[in-house]
């Protein structure tokens, strides 16, 4: 199979007894963020690997000035935890929200950062209209960075949530080689399925990522979302040719450097090529429209293939899902695909419009969805 990047897979995950082991009945503790929590999550499991912990000061320095690790492997994302109050380097006990024991950091670097320098290096922008950089501005400025454990009875039991040494022997059961991941936060809308066919034609297997974790009011609960896909390929996909994973990632919104996180994580599960498409990991118009292809022009350190696909539209003089690559129509006379439109249809009870955007038996699947829980899809915000 695809080597991890970096060449090693973590694992950090300990039984409660190890954990405590490793504690030693120690009194300092940081209570950790639910976003912190993901992050402690994916390090510990090897989704972030080679990173066996929190970024100490030379790491972030590097990732934010070089995009390396101080290894010189490309890295886009400072992963860190942010602190209040002073702490020594030593081993610290990490307590999630409601205050359960779930891992530890070795802490060896304790240092501070600007929030301002952050945002402009990681998102091209301090504007804090920019989602990613007002989430910044309202965290603290010290950080604790070392190495991690969690325990393995943290690690949530949440749906089709692997592990990469999971995933990879469920890959490797398989017996087939060529494995190609398509990420989403959406429902499949047709657009969606013309990128599915390629891969398909391509590659022995699909891999089809939901992206939960950064859960947004409006946006399709990651469950509605699920059920969606479940049926979906039962109905329009060979037996064994495409499966399901959870991939959990805290809200980000850095366009293409989050896009070259996407494809670390995808290779560490043993993904051997990764659909990048328009505006991926994108919010609003702060990221040119195929930025997150580029960015791999630049960061060459993977091994998993990137194909870069041009954005599916509907062309209503080809009648057929196309792209400025396969059809010269444009402007009036192209569709274009996207899940604003379609949740904006489905919250306003316009079904008729759905047709627009989704295949017949995608459609059925989310009606029959939307009546067995009785309209209620959608995030709503809580208070």
């Amino acid at each position: 199979m695809i080597q991890p990047y970096g060449g090693t897979l973590i694992d950090r995950l300990l039984s409660d007894r190890q954990l405590t082991e490793v504690l030693d009945n120690t009194n300092r503790k940081i209570t950790v963020t639910a976003d912190d929590l993901i992050n402690l999550y994916n390090i510990a499991a090897g989704c972030y690997s080679p990173l066996d912990g929190f970024m100490t000061e030379a790491a972030y320095r590097s990732v934010i000035h070089k995009s390396k690790l101080p290894s010189g492997i490309d890295w886009t994302i400072p992963v860190l935890l942010r602190i209040n109050g002073p702490l020594k380097r030593e081993v610290t006990a990490l307590c999630a929200p409601d205050g359960s024991l779930a891992g530890a950091i070795e802490i060896e670097s304790i240092f501070e950062i600007k929030n301002k320098e952050f945002s402009e290096r990681v998102f091209g922008t301090a504007d804090h209209d920019h989602p990613g950089v007002s989430l910044a501005a309202g965290r603290p400025e010290i950080c604790a960075g070392g190495r991690i454990s969690l325990a393995r009875s943290k690690a949530a039991a949440l749906r089709h949530l692997h592990t990469p040494h999971e995933f990879r022997r469920r890959l490797a059961g398989t017996g087939k080689t060529s494995f190609t991941a398509f990420s989403t936060r959406n429902i499949c809308h047709i657009g969606h399925e013309y990128l599915h066919r390629i891969a398909l034609e391509i590659a022995d297997i699909l891999g089809i990522n939901i992206i939960t974790g950064a859960e947004v009011n409006g946006r399709f609960m990651p469950d509605v979302v699920f059920d969606a896909y479940e049926r979906f390929i039962a109905r329009r996909y060979p037996d064994g040719m495409v499966m399901l994973n959870n991939l959990r990632l805290p809200p980000i919104y850095a366009g293409p450097k989050e896009a070259f996180l996407q494809a670390v994580v995808l290779q560490n599960y043993g993904f051997t090529a990764f659909i990048v498409g328009r505006d991926h990991a994108g919010i609003n118009n702060y990221y040119s429209k195929y930025a997150s292809q580029e960015i791999f022009e630049k960061r060459t350190s993977l091994d998993i293939a990137i194909f870069p696909l041009s954005e599916p539209r509907f062309c209503t003089v080809c009648r057929k899902v196309t792209t400025e690559r396969s059809c010269r129509h444009d402007g009036d006379e192209v569709r274009a695909l996207n899940g604003s439109d379609l949740r904006r249809f489905l919250a306003g009870e316009k079904y008729r419009e759905l047709k627009e955007l989704l295949s017949e038996d995608m459609r059925e699947v989310l009606l029959t969805i939307v009546k067995e829980r009785n309209g209620d899809v959608f995030i709503k915000e809580t208070t």
